[in-house]
């Protein structure tokens, strides 16, 4: 008896239900895999930034031009498509259209002004799940269709130690903190509109946020020196990143945060980073409640991750939930990458976290533990929302070297459920796993140190939780 039916028969009743699920799990990803469609643009449709008076010496500032090319190709029949060519371009923030598609030519480098006073007026945009009027992202669509960022060329944010990054810890904010009067407003339940932060303020911009998009395309492109996060798709459907290298390692310097949005692909990127390589969002306590959009349907496949705090993490502002997240073929190695696949979440986030399924996955190896289940990040149970972790499968899982396998955290009142390890092997694990109240882990066929496990190694005490990333 061989195949598929043959393997079936010779498991239990209930393994042979979960592996039939777990099959019908990745069914659903594939379907959801061919509905992901990125754009299309005219070709003859061509516009530069030269055409409107823009100069590639890299130190004209290039602001007008590209906006002025970029009207030009939305009004085109179709839309159609700004190529930037040759040489070094200074620019402002780049405010898309819909219809029109942004190429970056191999032999190009797009540098982003340092002056904050740049990116103002204020946009509706996003900070650490918040919503607020601030700081314009570097390249950012508001209730945009089909739009695309592509090319093989450079941008470049030119944050470092005397620009951008150290707005992460300013003086200059006061008693109170830019960032802590963004998370008290929004607790506040003060209006958007009012939440207005100028040129005084010290919230960091995002270096790529469409806002409320339809149809995204982010591919090719090399992103270094970020201010903090690189691709932010905010409440956005139908969005594919694939084929970036992505190197920026300031604070929150985060490679790829899918928040509130649908139908997200991410492949074949290259992430080594200050921060999270991906992190999956859904808004921050108050405003991720009030929004109420989860994230959903998101594929991420043939990935590396290098340096970072967590390879694949969900969270940690995820009030709005996150389900049906898919894992596959990707690759982590590095003793700066804290963890490989990690999960924030609090008794202030409160958000609900389901249905997640990775496969394929191989770790060289990670400075803590391989898989991380945290409801004591952050505040902890500091809160009145309970969160909720409910169904996560890891199939062949391969780990070279990890401090630990498990750190799984959960709440007396609201433990984790439902773990299923599968053909998974890890080759050396330093120290016994934390598992605290966490119910229907599952081994089958899983090894550890050589030898074959049906559970968690004892012995690891429940640590404070690490506030990194």
């Amino acid at each position: 008896m061989g195949g598929i039916p043959g393997l079936l028969a010779l498991l239990t009743p209930r393994d042979a239900r979960a592996a039939a699920d777990e099959d019908d799990s990745w069914a659903a990803a594939a379907a959801i895999r061919r509905r992901i469609a990125p754009p299309r643009f005219p070709r003859a449709n061509r516009f530069t930034p030269q055409q409107f008076g823009g100069l590639p010496d890299g130190r004209t500032l290039a602001t007008e031009a590209f906006a002025k090319a970029i009207e030009a190709a939305s009004k085109a029949p179709g839309g159609g498509r700004v190529v930037v060519e040759g040489g070094t371009w200074l620019t402002g923030p780049i405010h898309l259209r819909s219809n029109v598609e942004l190429h970056i030519d191999r032999e190009s480098i797009v540098r982003f002004s340092t002056d904050p006073a740049h990116y103002f007026p204020p946009v509706l945009t996003r900070f650490e799940g918040n919503e607020l009027m601030g700081i314009s992202p570097f390249i950012y669509a508001v209730d945009c269709e089909n739009i695309a960022i592509t090319g093989h060329g450079i941008l470049d944010g030119q944050a470092d130690a005397a620009h951008w990054w150290p707005w992460k810890r300013s003086p200059a904010d006061g008693p109170e903190s830019d960032d802590a009067r963004l998370k008290r407003v929004a607790e506040e339940g003060v209006p958007v509109a009012e939440r207005v932060f100028g040129p005084d303020s010290t919230i960091r911009p995002q270096f790529i946020q469409p806002y409320r998009c339809r149809n995204v395309l982010i591919e090719g492109l090399t992103i270094i020196r970020s201010p903090m996060w690189e691709i932010h798709p905010v409440e956005c459907e139908n969005v594919t990143v694939r084929g970036l290298t992505i190197s920026s390692h300031g604070p929150n310097n985060d490679g790829c945060d899918p928040e509130s949005c649908r139908d997200v692909l991410i492949e074949n990127c290259l992430f080594d980073t200050g921060d999270d390589c991906i992190a999956i969002k859904s808004g921050r306590n108050a405003d991720g409640r009030r929004l109420n959009q989860p994230t959903e349907n998101v594929i991420i496949s043939g990935c590396t991750m290098a340096d970072g705090h967590g390879g694949v993490t969900l969270g940690s502002e995820i009030s709005g939930g996150v389900r049906n997240i898919f894992v596959e073929n990707c690759r982590m190695d590095s003793p700066r990458l804290n963890t490989a696949i990690r999960f924030k979440n609090n008794a202030a986030r409160g958000g609900t976290l389901e249905n997640i399924h990775i496969r394929n996955v191989t770790v060289g190896q990670v400075g803590r533990a391989a898989i991380t289940i945290d409801y004591n990040y952050g505040e902890g149970a500091r809160g009145s929302f309970t969160p909720v972790f409910r169904g996560l499968t890891i199939e062949r899982l391969l780990v070279g070297r990890c401090q630990r396998v498990l750190d799984l955290q959960g709440f007396a009142n609201a433990p984790i459920r439902d773990i299923r390890l599968v053909d998974c092997a890890v080759v050396r694990a330093a120290e016994p796993d934390i598992v605290a109240h966490v119910e229907g882990l599952r081994y089958e066929n899983v090894r550890r140190n050589g030898q074959p496990v049906s559970g968690p190694t004892p012995g690891g005490v429940v640590a404070p939780a690490d506030r990194d990333g």
